[in-house]
């Protein structure tokens, strides 16, 4: 065995692209997460300054352009933890520019001045988190064109 190769997990990914296609795949996570304790996980990847992510799809592994990716969904229960459902929860509705609406509900983390829907999507991150009863759906902002709560 490789002594410089990092053991990695799978993790099932369904990807909407901006050119409306789906993909559904497998991402490679870490053991471990340097920014919290246990595994890295798809919402940890996706906001690497990293410019393609590799999707093991259909027996192949395919590099995406992650600034390409509208949105990913995985299951809430491999990812969800509490500290992900820190501060205020709100319902909002978002309508993406491939005509998408996501309904679901974020956690607003921030200082009370700061603990508006505005401040939460006003945050530079290249994805939001968005918690639906199953899943955890992860926005690329670049494709979102309205939010309502």
């Amino acid at each position: 065995m490789d002594e410089r190769r990092v053991e990695k997990v799978t993790q099932p990914v369904s990807f909407e692209l901006a050119d409306r296609r789906r993909l559904d795949g497998d991402v490679f996570l870490q053991q471990y997460e340097s920014h919290h304790t246990g595994r890295q996980t798809v919402g940890d990847l996706l906001n690497e300054a990293v410019p393609f992510i590799p999707v093991k799809a259909a027996g192949k592994v395919v590099l995406l352009n992650a600034v390409q990716i509208v949105t990913a969904a995985v299951p809430s229960k491999s990812e969800k933890d509490d500290l992900m459902t820190l501060g205020k929860r709100y319902a909002i509705r978002i309508k993406t520019t491939q005509d998408k609406e996501i309904s679901g509900d974020i956690f607003v983390n921030l200082p009370e001045e700061s603990s508006r829907v505005k401040d939460y999507f006003n945050q530079s991150t290249r994805f939001f988190a968005i918690f639906q009863p199953d899943s955890i759906v992860y926005v690329n902002p670049n494709f979102i064109l309205t939010v309502e709560e």
